[in-house]
């Protein structure tokens, strides 16, 4: 794989005066999707809520209640909000799956935030599923909570693991999306991630403990909130 990333321009940007009623970290990721054009995502993370957007505050966005575990879709074009619930037991790793996870430091990044990124590599069922190069001791917020969304999201995923076809249940995806989907949030927060197959996320720029806006991780009001299957109540 062509490992040639345009990381060197990871810019670490310094606190500045901002006023506003909660401290977090804001992340920027240049995220892409076999098929499409890549497109930048922001990360707004604090102690209690987690949101996710395009930065320009017109179009959806997600919002993760760390505190409860609970996951928000938010839609303004249709005025709804898709709820998931997040709370449970980590699914636990059945014998039959043989899953392994690797990790080395690479001496070909450099040290970001102070730190020798890893790189940590999903392999199951003998085959390498995803990789990932991480910032160990990433200060802030981000990790816990992009840790804690990845287990939400998996026990959503067991819930409603009848519903996927066979065929599509690999070991990879089931490592992946189900019984390891934080193996490299273990170690820190990505820097790198991607699988091989056209999916692909880098981090372009971040800020730590800078002032955010606390309405950001407020719901609309009025919108129609909509359960995801596999929930107790879910139509």
């Amino acid at each position: 794989m062509n490992r040639r990333f345009s990381i060197f321009s990871l810019l670490l940007l310094t606190t500045g005066a901002v006023h506003a009623e909660v401290t977090g970290s804001v992340l920027w990721y240049l995220e892409q999707e076999p098929g499409i054009e890549p497109y930048k995502v922001r990360y707004l993370v604090t102690e209690n809520f987690m949101r996710s957007d395009e930065g320009d505050g017109e179009v959806g966005f997600a919002l993760f209640n760390r505190s409860t575990r609970q996951i928000y879709s938010v839609d303004p074009e249709v005025r709804t909000v898709l709820s998931i619930d997040g709370q449970g037991k980590t699914p636990k790793t059945p014998r039959r799956l043989d899953i392994s996870i690797k990790q080395h430091v690479d001496s070909e990044f450099p040290r970001i935030a102070g730190k020798v990124p890893v790189t940590v590599e999903l392999n199951a069922g003998g085959e390498l599923c995803d990789s990932a190069v991480v910032i160990p001791g990433f200060p802030g917020p981000a990790r816990a909570a992009f840790q804690e969304f990845a287990r939400s999201l998996a026990i959503q995923q067991k819930r409603t693991l009848a519903n996927t076809p066979s065929e599509y249940q690999t070991p990879c995806f089931l490592s992946r999306y189900i019984y390891a989907g934080d193996f490299y949030l273990q170690q820190g927060v990505p820097l790198l991630e991607w699988d091989g197959k056209g999916k692909r996320r880098e981090l372009i720029n971040f800020q730590i403990g800078v002032g955010l806006d606390e309405h950001l991780f407020e719901l609309p009001e009025g919108f129609e909130t909509i359960r995801a299957g596999g929930q107790q109540g879910a139509p």
